[in-house]
Protein backbone atom coordinates (compact mmCIF):
# COMPACT_ATOMS: atom_id res chain seq x y z
CA UNK A 1 0.00 0.00 0.00
CA UNK A 2 1.81 3.10 -1.23
CA UNK A 3 2.26 6.14 1.02
CA UNK A 4 0.28 8.69 -0.94
CA UNK A 5 -1.80 10.57 1.63
CA UNK A 6 -0.82 14.12 2.55
CA UNK A 7 -0.79 15.41 6.11
CA UNK A 8 -3.90 17.50 5.44
CA UNK A 9 -5.77 14.52 4.00
CA UNK A 10 -4.84 12.45 7.04
CA UNK A 11 -6.02 15.20 9.42
CA UNK A 12 -9.30 15.49 7.51
CA UNK A 13 -9.76 11.71 7.63
CA UNK A 14 -9.50 11.90 11.42
CA UNK A 15 -11.72 14.99 11.60
CA UNK A 16 -14.24 13.35 9.29
CA UNK A 17 -14.33 10.34 11.58
CA UNK A 18 -15.13 12.59 14.56
CA UNK A 19 -17.94 14.43 12.81
CA UNK A 20 -20.26 11.63 11.85
CA UNK A 21 -23.48 10.91 13.67
CA UNK A 22 -22.05 11.89 17.07
CA UNK A 23 -22.78 15.61 16.62
CA UNK A 24 -26.39 14.80 15.71
CA UNK A 25 -27.15 13.02 18.98
CA UNK A 26 -24.37 13.27 21.63
CA UNK A 27 -24.82 16.98 22.52
CA UNK A 28 -28.52 16.38 23.18
CA UNK A 29 -28.03 13.18 25.20
CA UNK A 30 -25.22 14.86 27.13
CA UNK A 31 -27.53 17.79 27.85
CA UNK A 32 -30.17 15.37 29.16
CA UNK A 33 -27.62 13.57 31.37
CA UNK A 34 -25.62 16.45 32.88
CA UNK A 35 -27.47 19.68 32.10
CA UNK A 36 -25.05 22.59 32.04
CA UNK A 37 -22.36 20.18 33.23
CA UNK A 38 -22.15 18.79 29.69
CA UNK A 39 -19.76 21.67 28.90
CA UNK A 40 -17.35 20.28 31.47
CA UNK A 41 -17.97 16.79 30.10
CA UNK A 42 -16.81 17.87 26.63
CA UNK A 43 -13.66 19.45 28.08
CA UNK A 44 -12.85 16.33 30.09
CA UNK A 45 -13.44 14.14 27.04
CA UNK A 46 -11.11 16.27 24.88
CA UNK A 47 -8.31 16.22 27.49
CA UNK A 48 -8.58 12.47 28.03
CA UNK A 49 -8.66 11.82 24.28
CA UNK A 50 -5.53 13.95 23.82
CA UNK A 51 -3.64 12.11 26.59
CA UNK A 52 -4.52 8.70 25.15
CA UNK A 53 -3.88 9.83 21.58
CA UNK A 54 -0.39 11.16 22.38
CA UNK A 55 0.79 7.71 23.41
CA UNK A 56 -0.54 6.26 20.17
CA UNK A 57 1.08 9.02 18.11
CA UNK A 58 4.59 8.28 19.38
CA UNK A 59 4.39 4.57 18.66
CA UNK A 60 2.72 5.05 15.26
CA UNK A 61 5.44 7.48 14.19
CA UNK A 62 8.04 4.79 14.93
CA UNK A 63 6.44 1.97 12.97
CA UNK A 64 3.57 2.97 10.68
CA UNK A 65 2.03 -0.39 9.78
CA UNK A 66 -1.30 -1.57 8.42
CA UNK A 67 -3.87 -1.76 11.21
CA UNK A 68 -2.05 0.89 13.23
CA UNK A 69 -2.70 1.30 16.93
CA UNK A 70 -4.06 -2.14 17.79
CA UNK A 71 -1.05 -4.02 16.43
CA UNK A 72 1.56 -2.44 18.67
CA UNK A 73 0.67 -4.47 21.72
CA UNK A 74 1.66 -7.43 19.54
CA UNK A 75 5.23 -6.11 19.72
CA UNK A 76 5.32 -5.94 23.50
CA UNK A 77 3.14 -8.90 24.58
CA UNK A 78 2.49 -12.47 23.52
CA UNK A 79 0.41 -13.45 20.53
CA UNK A 80 -2.77 -14.23 22.45
CA UNK A 81 -2.85 -10.79 24.14
CA UNK A 82 -2.07 -9.09 20.82
CA UNK A 83 -4.82 -11.01 19.06
CA UNK A 84 -7.39 -10.16 21.74
CA UNK A 85 -6.73 -6.43 21.39
CA UNK A 86 -6.62 -6.59 17.60
CA UNK A 87 -9.97 -8.39 17.46
CA UNK A 88 -11.52 -5.97 19.99
CA UNK A 89 -10.19 -3.04 17.96
CA UNK A 90 -11.67 -4.48 14.79
CA UNK A 91 -14.98 -5.19 16.51
CA UNK A 92 -15.16 -1.62 17.81
CA UNK A 93 -14.67 -0.32 14.29
CA UNK A 94 -16.93 -2.67 12.38
CA UNK A 95 -19.86 -1.53 14.57
CA UNK A 96 -19.37 2.04 13.28
CA UNK A 97 -20.64 1.02 9.85
CA UNK A 98 -24.20 0.14 10.94
CA UNK A 99 -24.15 2.95 13.53
CA UNK A 100 -23.54 5.71 10.98
CA UNK A 101 -25.93 4.18 8.45
CA UNK A 102 -28.52 3.88 11.20
CA UNK A 103 -28.25 7.58 12.10
CA UNK A 104 -28.83 8.54 8.45
CA UNK A 105 -32.02 6.47 8.34
CA UNK A 106 -33.19 7.85 11.69
CA UNK A 107 -32.88 11.44 10.46
CA UNK A 108 -34.55 10.50 7.18
CA UNK A 109 -37.35 9.12 9.33
CA UNK A 110 -38.15 12.70 10.37
CA UNK A 111 -39.74 13.08 6.90
CA UNK A 112 -40.19 9.44 5.89
CA UNK A 113 -41.91 7.81 8.89
CA UNK A 114 -42.04 4.42 7.19
CA UNK A 115 -38.29 4.05 7.84
CA UNK A 116 -38.73 4.06 11.64
CA UNK A 117 -41.02 2.70 14.32
CA UNK A 118 -41.51 3.60 17.98
CA UNK A 119 -41.12 0.78 20.52
CA UNK A 120 -41.35 1.49 24.27
CA UNK A 121 -40.76 5.21 23.66
CA UNK A 122 -37.60 4.46 21.69
CA UNK A 123 -37.02 5.07 17.98
CA UNK A 124 -36.06 1.91 16.08
CA UNK A 125 -35.56 1.16 12.40
CA UNK A 126 -38.42 -0.53 10.61
CA UNK A 127 -37.75 -3.41 8.22
CA UNK A 128 -37.66 -0.90 5.38
CA UNK A 129 -35.21 1.21 7.40
CA UNK A 130 -32.93 -1.77 8.04
CA UNK A 131 -32.94 -2.70 4.34
CA UNK A 132 -32.12 0.90 3.38
CA UNK A 133 -29.28 1.04 5.94
CA UNK A 134 -27.91 -2.24 4.57
CA UNK A 135 -27.97 -0.79 1.04
CA UNK A 136 -25.95 2.24 2.26
CA UNK A 137 -23.31 -0.06 3.80
CA UNK A 138 -23.01 -2.08 0.58
CA UNK A 139 -22.78 1.04 -1.61
CA UNK A 140 -20.01 2.65 0.43
CA UNK A 141 -18.14 -0.67 0.65
CA UNK A 142 -18.15 -0.85 -3.14
CA UNK A 143 -16.77 2.70 -3.35
CA UNK A 144 -13.92 1.73 -1.02
CA UNK A 145 -12.74 -0.98 -3.39
CA UNK A 146 -11.11 1.87 -5.33
CA UNK A 147 -7.77 3.49 -4.38
CA UNK A 148 -7.43 4.97 -0.88
CA UNK A 149 -6.40 8.32 -2.41
CA UNK A 150 -9.77 8.54 -4.17
CA UNK A 151 -11.49 7.78 -0.87
CA UNK A 152 -9.39 10.47 0.86
CA UNK A 153 -10.15 13.11 -1.79
CA UNK A 154 -13.87 12.46 -1.49
CA UNK A 155 -13.58 12.64 2.28
CA UNK A 156 -11.65 15.94 2.19
CA UNK A 157 -14.51 17.70 0.40
CA UNK A 158 -17.13 16.14 2.67
CA UNK A 159 -15.13 16.95 5.84
CA UNK A 160 -15.01 20.68 5.08
CA UNK A 161 -18.80 20.67 4.66
CA UNK A 162 -19.19 18.65 7.88
CA UNK A 163 -17.09 21.14 9.86
CA UNK A 164 -18.71 24.34 8.64
CA UNK A 165 -22.43 23.50 8.58
CA UNK A 166 -22.88 22.41 12.24
CA UNK A 167 -20.92 25.42 13.52
CA UNK A 168 -22.89 27.84 11.33
CA UNK A 169 -26.22 26.28 12.36
CA UNK A 170 -25.26 26.43 16.05
CA UNK A 171 -24.25 30.11 15.76
CA UNK A 172 -27.54 30.98 14.03
CA UNK A 173 -29.54 29.21 16.75
CA UNK A 174 -27.61 30.85 19.60
CA UNK A 175 -27.59 34.36 18.12
CA UNK A 176 -31.30 34.23 17.23
CA UNK A 177 -32.83 32.57 20.28
CA UNK A 178 -30.10 32.24 22.89
CA UNK A 179 -30.76 33.65 26.36
CA UNK A 180 -27.79 33.50 28.69
CA UNK A 181 -30.15 33.66 31.69
CA UNK A 182 -31.34 30.16 30.75
CA UNK A 183 -27.92 28.76 31.72
CA UNK A 184 -28.63 29.24 35.43
CA UNK A 185 -32.22 27.98 35.17
CA UNK A 186 -33.33 25.03 37.30
CA UNK A 187 -33.86 22.88 34.20
CA UNK A 188 -30.13 23.12 33.40
CA UNK A 189 -29.03 22.54 37.00
CA UNK A 190 -31.28 19.65 38.00
CA UNK A 191 -28.93 17.02 36.52
CA UNK A 192 -25.74 18.98 37.19
CA UNK A 193 -23.64 16.87 39.58
CA UNK A 194 -20.03 15.79 39.53
CA UNK A 195 -21.05 12.19 38.89
CA UNK A 196 -23.40 13.05 36.02
CA UNK A 197 -20.65 15.13 34.38
CA UNK A 198 -18.39 12.06 34.32
CA UNK A 199 -21.10 9.57 33.37
CA UNK A 200 -22.06 11.69 30.37
CA UNK A 201 -18.56 11.24 28.94
CA UNK A 202 -19.15 7.61 27.97
CA UNK A 203 -22.82 6.80 28.57
CA UNK A 204 -24.10 9.73 26.46
CA UNK A 205 -21.73 9.10 23.56
CA UNK A 206 -19.25 11.96 24.15
CA UNK A 207 -16.22 9.65 24.17
CA UNK A 208 -17.64 7.98 21.07
CA UNK A 209 -17.89 11.37 19.35
CA UNK A 210 -14.13 11.89 19.84
CA UNK A 211 -13.06 8.37 18.92
CA UNK A 212 -12.38 9.35 15.29
CA UNK A 213 -8.89 10.55 16.27
CA UNK A 214 -7.73 6.96 15.66
CA UNK A 215 -8.38 7.03 11.92
CA UNK A 216 -5.27 8.97 10.96
CA UNK A 217 -3.11 6.75 13.17
CA UNK A 218 -4.51 3.52 11.71
CA UNK A 219 -3.83 4.76 8.17
CA UNK A 220 -0.38 6.06 9.14
CA UNK A 221 1.42 3.61 6.87
CA UNK A 222 -0.11 5.37 3.85
CA UNK A 223 1.03 8.92 4.61
CA UNK A 224 3.97 10.70 3.01
CA UNK A 225 5.57 12.19 6.15
CA UNK A 226 4.43 10.43 9.36
CA UNK A 227 6.64 12.56 11.65
CA UNK A 228 4.70 15.74 10.80
CA UNK A 229 1.37 14.31 9.69
CA UNK A 230 0.56 12.20 12.76
CA UNK A 231 0.60 14.99 15.37
CA UNK A 232 -1.56 17.17 13.08
CA UNK A 233 -3.99 14.27 12.58
CA UNK A 234 -4.37 14.19 16.37
CA UNK A 235 -4.45 17.85 17.44
CA UNK A 236 -6.59 19.30 14.64
CA UNK A 237 -9.55 16.88 14.97
CA UNK A 238 -9.69 17.22 18.78
CA UNK A 239 -9.63 21.03 18.61
CA UNK A 240 -12.20 21.25 15.82
CA UNK A 241 -14.41 18.65 17.48
CA UNK A 242 -14.30 20.42 20.85
CA UNK A 243 -15.33 23.77 19.34
CA UNK A 244 -18.15 22.20 17.33
CA UNK A 245 -19.56 20.06 20.13
CA UNK A 246 -19.45 22.92 22.65
CA UNK A 247 -21.34 25.15 20.22
CA UNK A 248 -24.03 22.53 19.70
CA UNK A 249 -24.40 21.93 23.44
CA UNK A 250 -24.73 25.67 24.04
CA UNK A 251 -27.58 25.66 21.50
CA UNK A 252 -29.64 23.45 23.81
CA UNK A 253 -28.53 25.18 27.03
CA UNK A 254 -29.20 28.73 25.79
CA UNK A 255 -32.43 28.11 23.89
CA UNK A 256 -34.43 25.60 25.91
CA UNK A 257 -36.31 26.80 28.98
CA UNK A 258 -38.27 24.69 31.42
CA UNK A 259 -39.78 21.64 29.75
CA UNK A 260 -38.90 22.74 26.23
CA UNK A 261 -36.51 19.84 25.85
CA UNK A 262 -39.41 17.40 26.14
CA UNK A 263 -40.88 18.79 22.93
CA UNK A 264 -37.84 17.89 20.87
CA UNK A 265 -38.49 14.99 18.52
CA UNK A 266 -36.23 12.13 19.66
CA UNK A 267 -36.02 10.91 16.08
CA UNK A 268 -33.82 13.88 15.12
CA UNK A 269 -32.94 16.14 18.10
CA UNK A 270 -31.43 19.03 16.13
CA UNK A 271 -34.27 19.09 13.65
CA UNK A 272 -36.64 19.02 16.60
CA UNK A 273 -34.86 22.04 18.11
CA UNK A 274 -35.15 23.97 14.84
CA UNK A 275 -38.84 23.10 14.65
CA UNK A 276 -39.39 24.18 18.25
CA UNK A 277 -37.69 27.53 17.56
CA UNK A 278 -39.46 28.08 14.24
CA UNK A 279 -36.27 27.98 12.17
CA UNK A 280 -37.86 25.84 9.48
CA UNK A 281 -35.84 27.54 6.74
CA UNK A 282 -32.73 25.79 8.12
CA UNK A 283 -34.33 22.36 7.80
CA UNK A 284 -33.04 21.64 4.31
CA UNK A 285 -29.43 22.61 5.08
CA UNK A 286 -29.33 20.65 8.33
CA UNK A 287 -31.13 17.70 6.77
CA UNK A 288 -28.56 17.49 3.96
CA UNK A 289 -25.72 17.67 6.50
CA UNK A 290 -27.41 15.10 8.74
CA UNK A 291 -27.22 12.69 5.80
CA UNK A 292 -23.86 13.72 4.30
CA UNK A 293 -21.93 13.77 7.60
CA UNK A 294 -22.67 10.16 8.65
CA UNK A 295 -22.22 8.94 5.07
CA UNK A 296 -18.82 10.63 4.92
CA UNK A 297 -17.86 9.08 8.24
CA UNK A 298 -19.09 5.67 7.11
CA UNK A 299 -16.80 6.05 4.12
CA UNK A 300 -13.82 6.73 6.43
CA UNK A 301 -14.58 3.88 8.80
CA UNK A 302 -15.12 1.45 5.95
CA UNK A 303 -11.59 2.21 4.73
CA UNK A 304 -10.06 1.99 8.21
CA UNK A 305 -11.95 -1.13 9.34
CA UNK A 306 -10.88 -3.06 6.27
CA UNK A 307 -7.22 -2.30 7.10
CA UNK A 308 -7.72 -3.60 10.64
CA UNK A 309 -9.27 -6.86 9.39
CA UNK A 310 -6.48 -7.06 6.81
CA UNK A 311 -3.95 -6.86 9.66
CA UNK A 312 -5.83 -9.60 11.56
CA UNK A 313 -5.36 -11.74 8.48
CA UNK A 314 -1.63 -11.02 8.49
CA UNK A 315 -1.33 -11.77 12.22
CA UNK A 316 -3.53 -14.88 12.52
CA UNK A 317 -4.28 -16.22 9.04
CA UNK A 318 -1.20 -15.59 6.92
CA UNK A 319 -1.82 -15.83 3.17
CA UNK A 320 -5.57 -16.16 3.75
CA UNK A 321 -8.23 -14.45 1.64
CA UNK A 322 -8.36 -11.64 4.21
CA UNK A 323 -4.94 -10.42 3.01
CA UNK A 324 -5.96 -10.30 -0.65
CA UNK A 325 -5.57 -6.91 -2.37
CA UNK A 326 -7.27 -5.93 -5.61
CA UNK A 327 -5.67 -3.93 -8.44
CA UNK A 328 -6.27 -0.71 -6.46
CA UNK A 329 -4.37 -2.04 -3.42
CA UNK A 330 -7.63 -2.22 -1.46
CA UNK A 331 -8.23 -5.23 0.85
CA UNK A 332 -11.28 -6.28 -1.09
CA UNK A 333 -12.21 -9.44 0.85
CA UNK A 334 -11.84 -7.68 4.20
CA UNK A 335 -14.11 -4.89 2.92
CA UNK A 336 -16.97 -7.22 2.01
CA UNK A 337 -16.63 -9.32 5.18
CA UNK A 338 -16.98 -6.13 7.24
CA UNK A 339 -20.03 -5.11 5.22
CA UNK A 340 -21.82 -8.38 5.97
CA UNK A 341 -20.99 -8.23 9.70
CA UNK A 342 -22.03 -4.57 9.84
CA UNK A 343 -25.43 -5.45 8.38
CA UNK A 344 -25.86 -8.22 10.99
CA UNK A 345 -25.36 -5.65 13.78
CA UNK A 346 -28.40 -3.72 12.55
CA UNK A 347 -30.70 -6.42 13.96
CA UNK A 348 -29.79 -6.81 17.68
CA UNK A 349 -29.18 -3.05 18.13
CA UNK A 350 -32.00 -1.28 16.24
CA UNK A 351 -31.64 1.97 18.26
CA UNK A 352 -28.79 4.45 17.94
CA UNK A 353 -28.27 4.89 21.69
CA UNK A 354 -28.20 1.16 22.44
CA UNK A 355 -25.60 0.57 19.75
CA UNK A 356 -23.42 3.53 20.73
CA UNK A 357 -23.45 2.53 24.42
CA UNK A 358 -22.13 -0.93 23.55
CA UNK A 359 -19.67 0.50 21.07
CA UNK A 360 -18.23 3.06 23.49
CA UNK A 361 -17.29 0.43 26.07
CA UNK A 362 -15.47 -1.70 23.48
CA UNK A 363 -13.68 1.30 21.95
CA UNK A 364 -12.29 2.65 25.21
CA UNK A 365 -11.19 -0.82 26.35
CA UNK A 366 -9.18 -1.21 23.14
CA UNK A 367 -7.53 2.16 23.89
CA UNK A 368 -5.44 0.41 26.56
CA UNK A 369 -3.10 -0.79 23.79
CA UNK A 370 -1.62 2.70 23.36
CA UNK A 371 -0.44 3.55 26.90
CA UNK A 372 0.81 -0.02 27.43
CA UNK A 373 2.86 0.03 24.21
CA UNK A 374 4.49 3.39 24.83
CA UNK A 375 5.47 2.46 28.41
CA UNK A 376 6.99 -0.90 27.46
CA UNK A 377 8.88 0.42 24.43
CA UNK A 378 10.24 3.39 26.39
CA UNK A 379 11.43 0.99 29.08
CA UNK A 380 12.89 -1.78 26.91
CA UNK A 381 13.68 -0.03 23.61
CA UNK A 382 14.75 3.51 24.61
CA UNK A 383 17.12 3.92 21.64
CA UNK A 384 14.53 3.27 18.90
CA UNK A 385 14.10 6.15 16.47
CA UNK A 386 10.97 8.11 17.34
CA UNK A 387 9.81 10.62 14.76
CA UNK A 388 7.43 12.05 17.34
CA UNK A 389 8.86 12.21 20.87
CA UNK A 390 6.74 12.70 23.96
CA UNK A 391 8.24 15.08 26.52
CA UNK A 392 7.05 13.04 29.52
CA UNK A 393 6.38 9.58 28.05
CA UNK A 394 6.11 7.68 31.35
CA UNK A 395 3.69 10.23 32.78
CA UNK A 396 1.60 10.25 29.58
CA UNK A 397 1.56 6.44 29.51
CA UNK A 398 0.45 6.05 33.13
CA UNK A 399 -2.12 8.86 32.86
CA UNK A 400 -3.36 7.34 29.60
CA UNK A 401 -3.93 3.98 31.30
CA UNK A 402 -5.79 5.60 34.21
CA UNK A 403 -7.89 7.68 31.80
CA UNK A 404 -8.81 4.53 29.89
CA UNK A 405 -9.85 2.93 33.17
CA UNK A 406 -12.12 5.87 33.96
CA UNK A 407 -13.70 5.79 30.50
CA UNK A 408 -14.38 2.08 30.84
CA UNK A 409 -15.91 2.60 34.30
CA UNK A 410 -18.10 5.51 33.19
CA UNK A 411 -19.78 3.35 30.55
CA UNK A 412 -22.00 1.92 33.31
CA UNK A 413 -22.52 -1.49 34.92
CA UNK A 414 -24.70 -3.00 32.18
CA UNK A 415 -22.17 -2.12 29.47
CA UNK A 416 -19.33 -3.43 31.64
CA UNK A 417 -21.17 -6.74 31.87
CA UNK A 418 -21.59 -6.83 28.08
CA UNK A 419 -17.91 -5.96 27.70
CA UNK A 420 -16.84 -8.79 30.01
CA UNK A 421 -18.99 -11.25 28.05
CA UNK A 422 -17.52 -9.88 24.79
CA UNK A 423 -14.00 -10.38 26.14
CA UNK A 424 -14.70 -14.05 26.93
CA UNK A 425 -16.23 -14.53 23.46
CA UNK A 426 -13.14 -12.97 21.83
CA UNK A 427 -10.85 -15.27 23.83
CA UNK A 428 -12.92 -18.29 22.81
CA UNK A 429 -12.91 -17.11 19.19
CA UNK A 430 -9.14 -16.74 19.25
CA UNK A 431 -8.84 -20.28 20.63
CA UNK A 432 -11.04 -21.84 17.94
CA UNK A 433 -9.90 -19.79 14.93
CA UNK A 434 -6.50 -18.35 15.85
CA UNK A 435 -4.47 -21.34 14.65
CA UNK A 436 -2.86 -21.73 18.09
CA UNK A 437 -1.57 -24.84 19.84
CA UNK A 438 -2.40 -23.42 23.27
CA UNK A 439 -5.34 -24.78 25.21
CA UNK A 440 -8.21 -22.52 26.22
CA UNK A 441 -7.05 -22.82 29.83
CA UNK A 442 -3.53 -21.72 28.88
CA UNK A 443 -4.85 -18.65 27.04
CA UNK A 444 -7.02 -17.65 30.02
CA UNK A 445 -4.18 -18.20 32.50
CA UNK A 446 -1.74 -16.27 30.33
CA UNK A 447 -4.08 -13.29 30.17
CA UNK A 448 -5.41 -13.54 33.73
CA UNK A 449 -4.51 -9.94 34.54
CA UNK A 450 -6.62 -8.64 31.64
CA UNK A 451 -9.69 -10.48 32.93
CA UNK A 452 -9.05 -9.60 36.60
CA UNK A 453 -8.57 -5.93 35.66
CA UNK A 454 -11.99 -5.75 33.99
CA UNK A 455 -13.63 -7.77 36.78
CA UNK A 456 -12.26 -5.29 39.37
CA UNK A 457 -13.79 -2.35 37.49
CA UNK A 458 -17.08 -4.25 37.21
CA UNK A 459 -16.90 -4.89 40.96
CA UNK A 460 -16.49 -1.19 41.76
CA UNK A 461 -19.40 -0.34 39.47
CA UNK A 462 -21.55 -2.97 41.21
CA UNK A 463 -20.65 -1.59 44.66
CA UNK A 464 -21.50 1.93 43.49
CA UNK A 465 -24.86 0.78 42.08
CA UNK A 466 -25.70 -0.72 45.49
CA UNK A 467 -24.45 2.47 47.20
CA UNK A 468 -21.82 0.61 49.22
CA UNK A 469 -19.35 3.26 48.06
CA UNK A 470 -20.05 6.86 47.09
CA UNK A 471 -18.87 9.37 44.52
CA UNK A 472 -16.01 10.34 44.10
CA UNK A 473 -14.48 7.49 46.17
CA UNK A 474 -15.42 5.06 43.40
CA UNK A 475 -13.38 7.01 40.84
CA UNK A 476 -10.41 7.10 43.22
CA UNK A 477 -10.61 3.31 43.51
CA UNK A 478 -10.71 3.00 39.71
CA UNK A 479 -7.61 5.21 39.41
CA UNK A 480 -5.80 3.07 42.02
CA UNK A 481 -6.73 -0.13 40.16
CA UNK A 482 -5.59 1.45 36.90
CA UNK A 483 -2.23 2.37 38.43
CA UNK A 484 -1.73 -1.12 39.85
CA UNK A 485 -2.67 -2.97 36.67
CA UNK A 486 -0.65 -0.57 34.55
CA UNK A 487 2.39 -1.88 36.41
CA UNK A 488 1.20 -5.49 35.89
CA UNK A 489 0.69 -4.98 32.12
CA UNK A 490 4.18 -3.52 31.73
CA UNK A 491 5.74 -6.19 33.96
CA UNK A 492 4.11 -8.98 31.91
CA UNK A 493 5.61 -7.76 28.63
CA UNK A 494 7.96 -9.91 26.53
CA UNK A 495 11.70 -10.17 27.00
CA UNK A 496 13.78 -7.60 25.15
CA UNK A 497 15.14 -9.99 22.50
CA UNK A 498 11.62 -11.13 21.59
CA UNK A 499 10.45 -7.51 21.33
CA UNK A 500 13.34 -6.81 18.94
CA UNK A 501 12.31 -9.78 16.80
CA UNK A 502 8.72 -8.52 16.63
CA UNK A 503 9.91 -5.04 15.66
CA UNK A 504 12.08 -6.48 12.89
CA UNK A 505 9.14 -8.45 11.50
CA UNK A 506 6.85 -5.42 11.46
CA UNK A 507 9.50 -3.17 9.91
CA UNK A 508 9.66 -5.55 6.95
CA UNK A 509 6.13 -4.46 6.02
Amino acid sequence: MNKKLSGLQLALLSTGGMLGCGWLFSPFYGYQTAGIGVLYSWGITAIITLIIGLSFAEVCSMMPVVGGIYRFIGITHDKSMASIFLILGWLSYVVYLPLEAQSVIQYLGFWLPSLIIKVNNQIELSWLGIITAAFIILLITWFNTFMITRVAKANSMVSLWKILIPIIVALIIISSFGHWSYFSGKHNLVHYTGESVLLAVTSSGLAFAFSGFQNGLILSNQVKNPAKALPYSLFIPILVGLILYLALSVSYLACLNGNGGLLINATAPLLGLLSLLGLNWLFTILFIDAVIAPLGTTNVYTAVTSRILYSIGKELFAKSMLTKLNNNNAPVVALWVNAVIGIIFLFPFPTWKALVNFLSSVVVFAYLAGPISVLVLRKKQPLLLRNFNLIYPKLIGVLGFICCSWLIYWSGLSNLEYLLITLFIVIAGYYFFGATDDSLKTIVVTNWYLLVYLCCICGISFLRSKQFISFPIDNIFVAAIGLFFCYIFVHKSLENDKIEQNIAILMQE
